[in-house]
């Protein structure tokens, strides 16, 4: 099939390729047989197109001619992964040492080409034989990335004792995205002092301790932060005390001890929250703080002040504008005011006194029915929610206990003129 009407004209790869086509047949060449279409294209050009094939290939692609072995160094972006690089091949660590070092270049300045993605992952690499070189060559390759400008780091450590975060790290300090992937990783935190364009911060697997001020030291000198997500984190206690510019919190599958605390102050800017996996002991949220989309996909917790902790939490961001919940949000909010054995005194959580839903506007609730309290829910929600546009239900029964359940739900009384009840069959 003829594809060369697909290509334009003026299409970089075809000027070059007709450029050397044409010198060929000058010389004699004319059947094209033996030359490189390739080799005329400038090192921005190959660099590029590496850079879109695993590491493996691109280590084979190198092999192709003499013109291809700085394309990799010359790639944007690179992603180094040893587990899916060299599978099964004999001393595949020595060779993925070999191709990553090659890869990063150890160019003079003039002819460095800038790095814009690294994403590097040793799962399996820091074997008990080879941990030892393997931390040497981790720390020469973030050396490496920094000298080519990195920008945006992705860094996966698996469990080991000598697999830790180099000073090298600190001297990447074109970074504006940085996620951490550290198995299990018991050490602190280094001070990020250092990354002073950083907007995104990914953390995950890594301990918090509560005596840690790491994310204090952060906002105080991470002025452009952004982004804030915690992943698979034990956390002791979480404290984030501005002033920050920080406009997303995702804190996603944690685990917490029984003290736990999550503290947030002084974040105007802060609009979204997503908390998903199990939930802090006690939750504290400056009133400046103007959340608009929140999401809690919160499992159900093991212990009873678990509970009481949760209910503290819908209090506190109930007045954002968009509001997702979880199976398990809805199960403290039941019907049936709950009787606190403290204080003897009767709690509701989204009817009670304290709680304001008039920026409300969009919320989306999972799996309820009138049996599991969510119709009671339902009830307080399009009753003072003011400004509700949206209120999409997805129920957990079907045929006509559902018909029944919508036709309740559509008789209730709205505070919004505008608001719409939607019931969707689909989590």
């Amino acid at each position: 099939m003829r594809t060369k009407h697909l290509i334009p004209n003026n299409a970089a790869g075809l000027t070059y390729a007709a450029r050397d086509y044409s010198a060929g047949e000058d010389h004699g060449g004319g059947d094209g047989v033996g030359g490189d279409p390739f080799e005329g294209f400038p090192d921005a050009v190959l660099g590029l197109i590496v850079s879109k094939l695993p590491l493996r290939s691109a280590v084979a692609a190198s092999a192709i001619s003499r013109r291809w072995r700085g394309a990799v160094a010359a790639a944007p972006a690179l992603d180094l992964d040893f587990a899916a690089a060299f599978p099964a091949a004999p001393r595949r660590r020595a060779a993925f040492a070999a191709a990553v070092t090659a890869a990063l270049g150890s160019s003079a300045p003039p002819h460095r080409h800038p790095l814009r993605r690294l994403r590097l992952a040793l799962e399996g690499f820091f074997d008990q034989a080879f941990a030892a070189s393997a931390a040497d060559h981790l720390a020469s390759w973030l050396t490496a990335a920094a000298a080519r400008g990195v920008e945006r780091l992705e860094l996966h450590l698996p469990r080991s004792r000598l697999a830790v975060l180099p000073p090298s790290l600190l001297a990447c300090t074109s970074l504006t995205s940085l996620t951490l992937r550290l198995d299990r990783y018991a050490l602190p935190l280094p001070s990020f002092t250092t990354f002073t364009r950083l907007s995104r911060l990914h953390i995950a697997c890594v301990s918090l301790n509560a005596e840690d001020d790491f994310f204090g030291d952060l906002f105080l000198h991470c002025k452009e932060v952004r982004y804030l997500i915690l992943e698979k984190c034990r956390v002791g206690a979480l404290r984030l005390t501005g002033p920050s510019r920080l406009c997303s919190l995702a804190i996603t599958d944690c685990s917490w001890t029984e003290e736990s605390a999550l503290a947030v102050f002084e974040m105007p800017e802060l609009r979204i929250l997503h908390y998903s996996g199990a939930i802090a002991a006690r939750h504290i949220i400056d009133g400046e703080v103007s959340l608009e989309d929140v999401l809690l996909n919160i499992e159900k917790p093991l212990v009873k002040p678990r509970e009481a902790a949760l209910r503290e939490l819908l209090t506190l961001v109930g007045n954002a504008r968009r509001l997702a919940l979880s199976p398990w949000c809805i199960e403290p909010s039941q019907g049936k005011w709950r009787r606190n054995s403290g204080d003897g005194g009767s709690h509701g959580v989204l009817g009670g006194k304290r709680v304001s839903v008039k920026h409300l506007k969009v919320v989306r609730m999972k799996y309820i029915d009138e049996s599991r309290s969510g119709f009671k829910l339902v009830k307080v929600l399009l009753k003072n929610a003011s400004a509700l546009e949206t209120m999409t239900i997805v129920p957990s029964m079907d045929g006509l206990e559902q018909a029944k359940f919508r036709r309740r739900v559509l008789k209730l009384r709205k505070s919004s003129q505008n608001a719409s009840v939607q019931f969707c069959t689909a989590g």
